[in-house]
């Protein structure tokens, strides 16, 4: 029988009527019993509230922080660390930018130089981990202080490779995944869990033989970091060298970006509102993000029921897409242009 915590007003019942058992109802009029069983109870559901948190950390399906990274390291799985966004910024001027000088964005964002500028360029990192450094080439950053020679406003390239520290969910499902699918010396499983242990990989897939007997495909995804999480060239680099210290020699590895296919659709509802425009984009997105995998489909009843789940909405009608939708291999659903007629 599962454990239930009983309420502290069961425990208080408990607790007097224990004591009427043992005084009689008439004794217990003139004593301190019913002030006293209320301490007695509290201190008891107290205690009954450790026992089931100390339960829950015993499963992994249920432990959490501190307990779940302990249970994680049982299979030498480690929470990932957040990292820092890196990119390079052009300056105009004569001078030289010193390494350590700041910049900042509109939004507050720090970075730092990592190297003294040359030819009007410098190697630049956010000086907070996580994804909130990531940025698209263009940004405009300006100097936190003056220097002489150099105009206050520079451009930043691409910013990339921030990543926030693993949550506990994420590194559940590896635990998880680790455990139902043990260690077999190259299965598909281990390439997918390699994948998974790199920071900023949120989604991993391999497919073997797909280019051939002796090779395996590994194609990954990088939610949040990236442009609808479509890695980049230097994550790509990253996985691979980090899957070849693992594999077995006599394989030849392919680390791949999916090629990301835009799911556009056309959607009626009602009421129109902004609002639940942006309710609506938000839950198709995370369908799509959930459901998505190279070379896999997307189910309009997933993409009905998402719209399904907005509650303010009287009525709503998916005129595009008319059916399921699938991708060439390679290919993976991203987040396209939704339409409201």
């Amino acid at each position: 029988m599962a454990f239930e915590r009983p309420t502290i007003q069961d425990l208080i019942s408990r607790v007097q009527s224990d004591a009427e058992s043992r005084l009689g109802k008439k004794s217990m009029r003139w004593t301190l019993v019913p002030v006293l069983s209320r301490v007695i109870a509290g201190v008891s559901h107290t205690l009954h509230g450790h026992i089931n948190f100390v339960l829950r950390q015993i499963f992994s399906s249920t432990a959490e922080g501190a307990y779940l990274e302990r249970r994680a390291s049982e299979y030498a799985i480690y929470r990932k660390a957040a990292f820092y966004a890196t990119g390079t910024v052009t300056f105009v001027g004569t001078g030289t930018v010193p390494e350590g000088t700041q910049l900042q964005t509109a939004d507050g964002v720090v970075y730092v130089t990592t190297a003294d500028s040359a030819d009007g360029q410098a190697a630049i990192r956010a000086v907070a981990a996580g994804v909130s450094g990531n940025a698209a080439d263009g940004m405009e950053l300006t100097l936190v202080s003056p220097i002489e020679g150099i105009q206050s406003v520079c451009t930043a390239s691409e910013l990339t490779g921030g990543a926030d520290a693993e949550d506990d969910e994420a590194l559940r499902e590896r635990l998880l995944f680790r455990q139902k699918s043990p260690p077999k010396a190259g299965t598909k499983q281990d390439y997918v869990k390699w994948a998974l242990e790199v920071p900023g990989v949120t989604r991993a897939w391999c497919f073997p033989k797909e280019m051939g007997n002796g090779h395996v495909t590994v194609r990954f995804m990088t939610d949040n970091m990236t442009e609808n999480g479509i890695p980049n060239a230097q994550m790509i680099k990253t996985v691979q060298e980090y899957i070849e210290a693992e594999m077995p020699v006599t394989t030849v590895l392919h680390v791949v970006a999916p090629i990301p296919k835009k799911l556009d659709m056309t959607v009626d509802i009602l009421p129109d509102t902004e609002r639940l425009r942006q309710q609506v984009e938000g839950e198709i997105a995370q369908t799509i993000i959930a459901e998505s995998s190279p070379s896999g489909a997307i189910l309009l009843t997933s993409l009905d029921r998402a719209i399904a789940s907005i509650s303010d909405l009287k009525s709503y009608r998916i005129q595009v897409p008319a059916d399921d939708v699938a991708c060439s291999t390679g290919e993976i659903f991203v987040p396209g242009k939704i339409t409201f007629v």
